[in-house]
């Protein structure tokens, strides 16, 4: 069973183990300072060690138990139901990755097993099962006895935690053989353009750390997940083992707001936030690339399935990432066209349609575009961020201030007429 399939198969509201999560206040600090002196004395009188730890073995024990603890606490603080879900497999825990920080070693079993040891109980945990009778599920952990009584002793928030620094932002993924194939993340080698990429999302990652972003979560319904404002890491993927394919930046709580909470909750300082779109952004990439003029102002426009333009634009995209034609309609499309519309009249619709970039459909170039945006959306935030004006990013899209859009509007159409040698397009969309 790959990790992939395992984690489909956990309980609805369980999530995976974080291992960045540190303090970030003296409290919490303290909490977690007290927490390893007490292990450390816990295995002293029970004689678990033969030895002390070497210097090197010392900060890997520390960062582990500083990240069991501070991911069980802020869990609890979150109120999420479900639990934390976290391998104990050797296997897993015995590779070595630019992705994979300290507290993920072979020695974290151990820990756990001294963290929910009777006179600790700092964590509760369950032990996961293999499939062979049901479901399979992975080992689950949540704060014990002894964390919830710390976090009420010291008054803890999730404002105290935070997560390290080090993280890799720049992610390079596998290639896919398929429009509809999962990628993995692999390793590399940095150059200078890596560098060059990592440190831009790092200042990004400042920036919006420091930024005053906030969320009402009073729009919410009863027993729906808390929204922590915190999360703000972005981290950038590249795809096709490549590092000009790909790009886009991913993290960042208000990615994974729906539509309605991101107008009716998201606050940047004391305004509700505004969406400015890119539109048709890869097609008129491509047109830029070919240095070809676009035919009309609405490129998802399609003689014959004007009523079906959602479809069409899901269609398009298909055909510019996947390297061989269409046999079906992508996931999830089906039910935006009618019944007697097929895969192959469609897409030859749209052909017929973009005779100037038709060579480039079933070649994988929106791989290649999909750099360009993530370039042209990096030196965006970049200028916004000198300008002072705080922007989310939502791959081709920004949340920012009412107050700033039309200088924000003005800056993305400038970027991409800068990158690609033709006019963009940027729509604004306010929450009703």
């Amino acid at each position: 069973m790959t990790d992939t399939e395992e984690q489909t198969e956990q309980k609805l509201h369980d999530r995976p183990f974080n291992p960045w999560r540190i303090p970030a206040t003296d409290k919490a600090k303290v909490v977690i300072e007290e927490a390893i002196r007490l292990l450390q004395n816990y295995e002293q009188h029970f004689n678990l060690r033969k030895r002390k730890r070497r210097p090197a073995d010392q900060v890997v024990f520390e960062r582990t138990v500083s990240a069991i603890l501070c991911d069980a606490i802020h869990h609890h603080l979150t109120g999420d139901q479900g639990d934390i879900f976290i391998s104990r497999s050797n296997q897993v825990l015995g590779r070595k990755s630019r992705y994979r920080p300290d507290a993920l070693n072979k020695k974290l079993p151990d820990i756990l097993d001294t963290m929910i040891a009777p006179e600790m109980v700092y964590i509760a945990l369950e032990v996961g099962h293999k499939g062979y009778f049901g479901t399979a599920r992975r080992t689950t952990i949540k704060a014990g006895w002894r964390a919830l009584k710390r976090i009420k002793e010291h008054d803890l928030s999730i404002d105290d935690f935070g997560l390290a620094n080090d993280q890799e932002v720049i992610i390079l993924r596998s290639t896919k053989d398929d429009y509809w194939d999962e990628s993995q993340d692999i390793e590399y080698v940095d150059t200078p353009d890596t560098f060059r990429y990592r440190q831009q999302v790092q200042d990004i990652n400042e920036w919006l750390d420091s930024a005053d972003i906030n969320f009402d979560e009073a729009i919410l319904a009863e027993g729906e997940r808390f929204i922590d404002s915190t999360d703000r890491r972005l981290r950038r993927i590249f795809t096709q083992e490549r590092f000009d394919s790909g790009g886009r930046l991913f993290g960042g709580f208000w990615q994974r707001l729906r539509k309605k909470d991101r107008f009716g909750g998201l606050m940047i300082g004391d305004e509700f936030g505004v969406e400015l779109d890119y539109g048709q952004m890869t097609p008129r990439i491509i047109y830029g690339m070919l240095e070809a003029e676009p035919p009309s102002e609405d490129l998802y426009s399609i003689p014959g399935y004007s009523t079906h333009r959602a479809g069409i634009k899901q269609v398009m995209n298909a055909m510019l990432f996947s390297r061989k034609p269409l046999a079906r309609m992508p996931k999830g499309v089906r039910q935006s066209f009618a019944r007697d519309h097929h895969i192959t009249d469609v897409c030859n619709a749209i052909g017929a349609a973009h005779p100037s970039i038709s060579s480039k459909f079933y070649t994988g170039i929106g791989h290649d575009t999909q750099f360009i945006e993530s370039e042209i959306m990096i030196d965006t935030l970049l200028q916004l961020k000198k300008m002072n004006i705080v922007a989310l990013p939502i791959h081709d899209a920004l949340i920012v201030p009412p107050s700033s859009q039309d200088q924000v509007k003005e800056v993305m159409l400038s970027t991409f007429k800068h990158h690609t040698g033709i006019d963009g397009l940027v729509t604004i969309e306010k929450g009703e």
